[in-house]
């Protein structure tokens, strides 16, 4: 199996929960293709550099994974034909040297890659503030000169 890159913008105008589908479906057409999903980073919403569709951000994800040369046609197949997938890009490393910068990349994302969850977490939720009853003050009196 070859190991290849795909990196995929989905609209900015669906929900957090139809990203996550959107992802899914993906990554299930990936597993149907009989593809080893070795890692996703999942880059998060960010500005396009020119509008694509008029949209002028997208939420980025890259799957780093190894499959058949044949599978990759369907892969395509399933990004071209999904309405919510603006853009999209598959990369296939391999050389010896393209497949160190796999490994390397590969590992970059479990390290300290900026990895953005797809569904918000729950905010935390604060102590009240108690209320701190405010002392009148005297108006000060001037000192008068006699």
């Amino acid at each position: 199996m070859t190991s290849y890159e795909t990196l995929f913008v989905v609209k900015a105008t669906l929900t957090e929960q139809e990203i996550a589908a959107q992802i899914t479906k993906i990554k299930d057409v990936l597993a149907k293709e009989g593809g080893e999903l070795i890692a996703t980073n999942d880059m998060g919403m960010m500005k396009l550099a020119y509008p694509v569709e008029k949209q002028l951000r997208g939420y980025y994800t890259v799957l780093y994974y190894k499959v058949n040369g044949a599978s990759i046609a369907e892969i395509e197949r399933n990004l071209k034909i999904n309405e919510d997938i603006i853009k999209f890009l598959t990369i296939k490393y391999a050389t010896k040297k393209e497949l160190t910068q796999f490994d390397k990349q590969i590992a970059s994302i479990g390290k300290g890659a900026k990895k953005t969850p797809i569904v918000a977490e729950a905010p935390v939720a604060e102590a009240p503030v108690a209320e701190v009853a405010v002392a009148e003050v005297a108006p000060a009196v001037e000192a008068t000169e006699a």
